[in-house]
């Protein structure tokens, strides 16, 4: 995707590159796009747009953490490539599809070089909340550096610090700023704590996604992130992002042992499976809450997975401790 100035007032801002693609945003619009580095690779990324396609109509419309809504997928390799969700008509008795809010004059206004999808994109922190994350985590010396845009939300682990107060190092990510809940529940203290939700419910609210992705959307949840974002009316709203390593599974018990896998694998955003861990067990309320309001079978699913993870967390455990 080409970064230069399209016209006066646009303008593609690159806010993230990994090995497989790069995230930007238009200027002025509230859309994202996602674009693969390899042409080779496009195939996942048109799987990565379908599987977000798929849970988002899936497992968004009531869950405390929300996805991102795909828009649209265009290949400038291949003529007939462009697909929308919004493409539909409106209703049985007008036969004229309603425009997509991403189309395939757009994508080629944008004169793309790859594959990309266009999705809505996730907010900016709001302000308030990125000055007080600078002041009471940035590193001495660094209160002028570009305020975090984003949290990495690492419930799963301690952030190991330099100093009083959850300080990192100078090397550090300020657009995707990590908070463990050490640190998470410091800012909530050190502003209104209605601002922000509890700890208690965010890890709740991972545990009803994760339930949503396994048994609604039938993905492993591989590699997704919970992150910390902005909301419409200057509060801040809890998202997940980043479908491109999602598996799908059978949902049958034979293949639990693959989300068990997926689940070791991510990030350390999920509190550790240690029954006692007073987290975890609300972590646990949630995904359980998530597969009891679809069928039995789900919810003896949801069980057998659950001891699996502790299982697994008690052979890490004690291979440290040996």
């Amino acid at each position: 995707m080409s970064s230069h100035d399209i016209n006066h007032e646009w303008k593609l801002v690159s806010i993230g590159r990994g090995s497989f693609a790069t995230a930007s945003i238009l200027s002025g619009r509230p859309v994202a796009f996602k674009h693969v580095i390899f042409s080779d690779r496009t195939p996942e990324l048109k799987a990565e747009f379908e599987a977000l396609r798929c849970i988002y109509d899936s497992c968004d419309t009531d869950s405390f953490f929300a996805i991102p809504r795909p828009l649209a997928y265009y290949d400038p390799a291949v003529s007939t490539s462009f697909v929308s969700p919004d493409s539909s008509p409106i209703s049985k008795g007008w036969s004229r599809a309603r425009r997509p809010l991403v189309s395939e004059d757009d994508f080629k206004a944008l004169k793309l070089d790859s594959a990309a999808y266009a999705m809505d994109q996730v907010l900016p922190l709001p302000l308030s909340t990125a000055l007080l994350i600078r002041r009471l985590f940035y590193p001495p010396g660094q209160d002028i550096a570009t305020v975090p845009s984003l949290c990495r939300l690492y419930f799963g682990k301690v952030i190991d610090t330099t100093s009083p107060g959850g300080r990192p190092s100078r090397f550090f990510n300020s657009a995707n700023f990590p908070l463990d809940v050490s640190r998470y529940r410091h800012m909530r203290e050190a502003a209104r704590v209605d601002d922000y939700p509890t700890v208690d419910d965010i890890v709740c609210g991972m545990g009803e996604m994760l339930g949503h992705l396994h048994w609604r959307g039938g993905y492993d949840g591989r590699d997704v992130e919970f992150i910390m974002g902005g909301a419409s009316f200057s509060g801040v709203a809890m998202n997940i992002i980043d479908f491109n390593q999602m598996r799908p599974w059978s949902r049958k018990k034979n293949e639990v042992h693959q989300l068990v896998e997926a689940f070791f694998n991510n990030d350390p955003y999920y509190p550790r499976p240690r029954p006692a861990d007073p987290l975890y067990q609300k972590f646990c309320l949630g995904y359980l809450e998530a597969h009891l309001k679809e069928s039995k079978e789900a919810a003896e699913l949801a069980e057998f997975f659950l001891r699996a993870i502790e299982a697994g967390q008690a052979e890490r455990d004690s291979a440290v401790r040996d």
